[in-house]
């Protein structure tokens, strides 16, 4: 699917995947009944979070370079804990320091990112603000809206980033035409499509908002930076890539990360 926009992507990745999960939950839980309160809240945390997020994520990669973003997403256990520090009062003890340390470490380790080859831009700061709105997003979603279930959640942000993306993707396609690519829809595209947009936002991110109401923002971020180590895993298993070792030391560093900052003080 090379030859379509990255904005035009998103856009066919959230919509349908919303759809179905909106199925989905009508199924599973009968009838739905949301108030107008929860969808405002719903839907501005989703629009700001994940779709302005997502917007300014493809923005600063276009600016800088494929690594960037791997960077500014292993920060994201910083922005999870400090979220947590100053809107939920949290106490930060030594060991959760050295588990975050740990899980950043590992995190840029399993990407693959070599300092020797990183070089700071604008860029970054526009893919690390959109970490950030990620992860508020994810606190508010839990904060917000738990009365609903993970998938509750999901469907109800998931229409807000859908509609913002929408959005943008229409003011510019009018002022920017030139530059939509649009590919074919042909049969092996379509089904590149359905795992990309039905499968993957379908699965991951109830699993996401419900990891993050279990665990909390910042834990749950930890075992996200373990992501580059099990697309790996896949790629290996399937013949297409060999294994790295660097990416294990990633994925152990990740390990003793979660294990320091869920220890209690004295254990």
């Amino acid at each position: 699917m090379g030859s379509w926009d990255l904005l035009t992507l998103v856009v066919l990745r959230l919509v349908p995947g919303t759809l179905a999960l909106l199925v989905f939950w009508r199924l599973v839980e009968g009838c739905i009944n949301v108030d107008a309160n929860s969808l405002i809240k719903g839907l501005s945390v989703g629009g700001v979070g994940f779709g302005l997020g997502t917007t300014l994520l493809l923005y600063g990669q276009e600016k800088s370079n494929p690594v960037t973003p791997a960077v500014a997403a292993a920060m994201m256990p910083v922005a999870g804990a400090l979220l947590e520090v100053f809107f939920d009062k949290k106490q930060i003890s030594r060991t959760f320091i050295l588990g975050l340390l740990c899980a950043v470490i590992g995190g840029l380790i399993a990407a693959g990112v070599g300092l020797n080859d990183y070089k700071l831009n604008i860029g970054f700061f526009w893919c690390l603000s959109a970490v950030c709105l990620y992860a508020w997003a994810t606190r508010e979603t839990n904060r917000r809206l738990s009365q609903f279930s993970s998938l509750g959640q999901t469907v109800i942000t998931l229409i807000g980033a859908a509609t913002f993306v929408s959005i943008i993707l229409s003011f510019a396609a009018f002022i920017f035409p030139e530059q939509r690519q649009y590919g074919s829809f042909d049969s092996e595209t379509l089904i590149v499509m359905f795992a990309f947009s039905v499968l993957s936002v379908s699965i991951s991110q109830p699993c996401w908002i419900a990891g993050a109401r279990g665990l909390g923002i910042a834990i749950a971020s930890f075992h996200l930076n373990a992501v580059p180590f099990y697309v790996m895993g896949v790629m290996v298993f399937v013949g297409d890539d060999i294994f790295d070792p660097f990416k294990l030391l990633g994925i152990i560093l990740i390990g003793l990360g979660v294990f320091l900052a869920q220890r209690r003080p004295g254990e």
